[in-house]
């Protein structure tokens, strides 16, 4: 459902959705996406391109009513960071606008991670783990691509920065607090400003100083953060990332190198991560992941 002339009508009068956005922006907002309000900055909408008509998510933030000088700049360089990221596995960006009073991007149309697995939990129940093996490897591939071959620490990698295209890949996203790693290694990450996102902060961040950490150190601790909340449901207290829950037996050896409380040389890079569960007997070896990795390979091949 998208906005009645009367809705827009009303919308206009209110900085949120101001003139230079319509008239600049070629996408047509729609109606909300549940679901993002207290892990992100950035309010989730359905779309469509004003003239195709093609579907496209939109994401927004009100600038003009932000009383936080700092997350308007966090939201500014959020976009500016996404417009350069290209891989299969991270949001896809299509346009987005700025002004003195919103910023907006157009995406892929996409939903939540935390919907999707909802909406299709008996789909996932009749495929067992195989599926999500696959969307873990994805988000593995994705972490792995910013950390190994861009040298950029994520910082947010949690199920809310997750999202599923229309044929079923997950992608990462949530890149608001991503930083180059001369700069995050060299004092302590950025802070957040959302007090939702500190339960997935890893624990060398409360020491009050720097520690010798791998570059890798804070998204694999974030990727173990993620694959807990895909099994055990919304994390809300730190503890409870030491308790395997619903992880598959196979996932938690591989799991709890993730998230080892010693950030210097014993988490795993996450390319190391998708390696081990590749291996024999390991969580993504099945022949899910096999065909789904074949098909990659035909497609780059064609």
């Amino acid at each position: 459902m998208f906005l009645t002339q009367s809705e827009k009508t009303l919308f206009s009068q209110m900085s949120f959705y101001s003139r230079d956005i319509a008239s600049d922006f070629p996408y047509e907002l729609g109606e909300k996406v549940p679901g993002q309000d207290d892990k992100s900055i950035w309010k989730v909408h359905k779309g469509k391109q004003k003239d195709s008509g093609d579907s496209v998510s939109i994401f927004a933030y009100d600038v003009k009513n932000s009383s936080d000088p700092e997350m308007n700049q966090v939201a500014k360089n959020s976009l500016r960071r996404l417009k350069t990221l290209q891989h299969p596995n991270i949001l896809t960006f299509l346009d987005g606008v700025e002004t003195d009073e919103v910023i907006y991007y157009a995406t892929e149309p996409v939903t939540p991670l935390e919907t999707f697995l909802k909406d299709n939990a008996n789909d996932i129940e009749k495929h067992s783990e195989e599926a999500l093996s696959w969307g873990i490897y994805q988000i593995g591939k994705a972490s792995s691509f910013l950390i190994n071959d861009c040298n950029l620490i994520h910082n947010n990698i949690c199920m809310a920065s997750i999202f599923v295209d229309l044929s079923g890949n997950w992608k990462l996203a949530g890149v608001d607090f991503m930083c180059a790693v001369e700069v995050c290694c060299r004092g302590i990450p950025p802070v957040k400003h959302l007090r939702s996102l500190d339960v997935y902060e890893p624990p060398e961040k409360y020491y009050g100083r720097v520690l010798t950490c791998d570059k890798w150190s804070s998204d694999a601790w974030g990727l173990g953060c993620f694959i807990w909340e895909v099994f055990n449901g919304n994390l809300t207290r730190e503890a409870s990332i030491h308790l395997a829950g619903k992880i598959p037996q196979n996932l938690i050896p591989n799991y709890f190198e993730l998230v080892h409380a010693s950030p210097s040389k014993t988490r795993l890079n996450p390319a190391q991560f998708l390696e081990n569960c590749r291996k024999r007997g390991g969580f993504m070896n099945n022949s899910f992941v096999d065909s789904k990795l074949s098909q990659e390979e035909n497609q780059r091949n064609k």
